[in-house]
């Protein structure tokens, strides 16, 4: 094989060429000046010869010698493939219900780490991040609630939220203990759902906040019980003797307990049962009131206390001299209490000090209640009296003949109340008269509550109805709209007993000997 000439080497002997045949090309057209000579006709062919390897020769000088550019590749537009895209992970979400009905809310908002993270629409639920959270929930006319939420164990999780106004807070309802609840709108017919034996006589009702129910038995053994299920949450024993119900300060998150024996103030946590602190009294009948953070009640020894849940130390303490086994009553700044010499306090609820005191005919058992103006204090011996709320004046009393330990309730300018006469009693407020009186079965020990318009009263033993001699059972509810001509001889009402289908009217027959009201003016 011959050496491959470099491009420098070709280059050159090219020029040399070129230029020898090109220098004899005009020395023969100098030397012949006849253009159609053989001469002239060879030296023109040299002449073309040398310009076609001239042209050559630049062409290979212009390629370099290299080597032949080989065709780039067309690129191909990628071919599309089908593949399945992941499974987006399933996303969870609470639903919020009234804790009571268990019906859906509307217009819930969900806030988690301080984002808000939604409004609940129409579906009823609310799309939420799937991790475990704690979730602040609220809802119009409901408390708000700060729960934690784990989906593991389900991507629909529900949380409850209870309206405070369905509730049942402290012995009476409310702080003024007028046993009517306005906001409950249940009525007849019942059916049991469950039952529990608490082991012990239950002679106060239990208290509700949240769908839980306190109650104590006189052995002072307190639980806490699940109201849909009867399921037993916990149970603490506080006590060795009490009779009294619990009261709730939600706020705080505690029950506020009193006991006959040892006679022991204890604070508990609503949630555990457990016992915070305790404050001893002595014997201790009354149910506590608390409010803005101080739990006021009375004692065997006379005393009514207003007890600091924060400083675990009383702010003052009045001493009146005589027992008192009725709970206090409160509306404003006022103070209402009563006790066994047959008096009925207003104290002032900031220091204790005494604003009025007036008698209430006799022995004060029951617990006062305030309405209108007025404070309805039962005596055991001289029936129920009418003071005045600003001055304490006796406004009207009603002597029934009986024992009255009932606490009563007032509900729309009526007052209701049972007595060891068997009956149960609606009078009007402003003035004293009865309106009806409605036999309950027996004799009537404990407080008349009014829930949903209708009155509720609890009976033991038997009792004889006026004016027939007859022995009576249980008759239900009594509607507050019921009307009584005091002056004739019947009693009208209409009643549902639990259990009916639906209400029936009964009628009581015989001249009611306590119908009229000596009203004092």
């Amino acid at each position: 094989m011959r050496p491959r000439t470099e491009p420098d080497d070709r280059h050159a002997a090219l020029g040399a060429f070129s230029g020898r045949h090109c220098a004899d090309h005009r020395g023969l057209l100098r030397s012949h000046r006849y253009p159609g000579s053989p001469v002239v006709i060879r030296l023109s062919l040299r002449l073309y010869l040398c310009a076609a390897v001239l042209a050559l020769g630049v062409a290979a000088c212009s390629q370099g010698g290299a080597e032949p550019a080989k065709p780039k590749a067309v690129p191909r537009a990628p071919t599309p493939t089908v593949s399945e895209a992941p499974p987006e992970p399933p996303q969870a979400a609470v639903r919020v219900v009234d804790g009571d009905t268990l019906k859906p809310l509307r217009r819930t908002v969900l806030v988690v780490g301080g984002e808000r993270i939604g409004v609940e629409g129409d579906a009823g639920a609310i799309l939420v991040p799937r991790k475990s959270a704690s979730l602040r929930v609220s809802a119009p006319g409901y408390a708000t609630r700060v729960v934690p939420v784990n989906f593991r164990a389900g991507l629909m999780q529900r949380v409850e939220l209870w309206n405070p106004r369905l509730q049942w807070p402290m012995y009476g309802v409310n702080a003024a203990r007028t046993q009517a609840h306005s906001g409950i709108k249940l009525r007849p017919p019942f059916r049991v759902v469950w039952k529990r034996n608490l082991g012990g006589l239950l002679e106060f009702p239990a208290m509700v906040w949240n769908g839980v129910a306190y109650v104590n038995n006189i052995y002072g053994r307190l639980r806490a019980l699940s109201v849909r299920t009867g399921k037993v949450l916990w149970r603490r024993r506080v006590g060795r003797k009490m009779a009294s119900s619990p009261g709730i300060d939600p706020k705080r998150g505690i029950l506020v307990t009193t006991s006959m024996s040892p006679g022991d103030v204890k604070v508990i946590s609503m949630k555990t049962g457990r016992v915070k602190w305790r404050f001893h009294t002595g014997l201790t009948e009354p149910s506590p009131l608390i409010r803005n953070g101080v739990a006021y009640f009375g004692a065997t020894n006379g005393n009514v206390y207003a007890l600091d849940l924060d400083r675990r130390r009383p702010r003052w303490v009045f001493h009146g001299g005589a027992k008192i086994t009725g709970s206090p009553a409160m509306v404003g700044n006022r103070l209402f209490v009563g006790d066994y010499a047959g008096r009925v306090f207003a104290l002032d609820a900031r220091n204790g000090r005494v604003i009025w005191r007036a008698s209430a005919g006799g022995r004060v058992y029951g617990t006062v209640a305030v309405a209108g103006g007025r404070v309805f204090a039962p005596s055991v011996f001289s029936g129920l009296s009418a003071l005045s709320a600003r001055s304490g004046r006796l406004l009207w009393r009603i002597p029934v003949g009986a024992y009255l330990y009932s606490s009563p309730a007032v509900y729309r300018s009526r007052v209701y109340f049972g007595a060891y006469t068997g009956l149960v009693y609606c009078a009007s407020a402003t003035s004293g008269r009865i309106l009806w009186a409605r036999p309950a079965g027996g004799n009537v020990s404990g407080a008349v509550e009014v829930v949903g318009g209708l009155v509720y009263a609890a009976s033991f033993g038997t009792a004889s109805r006026p004016g027939t001699g007859a022995r009576g059972g249980w008759s239900g509810p009594f509607r507050t709209a019921a009307t009584c001509r005091c002056r004739g001889t019947r009693a009208t009402s209409s009643s549902t007993a639990p259990g009916r289908s639906g209400p029936s009217n009964r009628s009581a027959r015989g001249k009611d000997r306590s119908c009229g009201a000596s009203r004092t003016t």
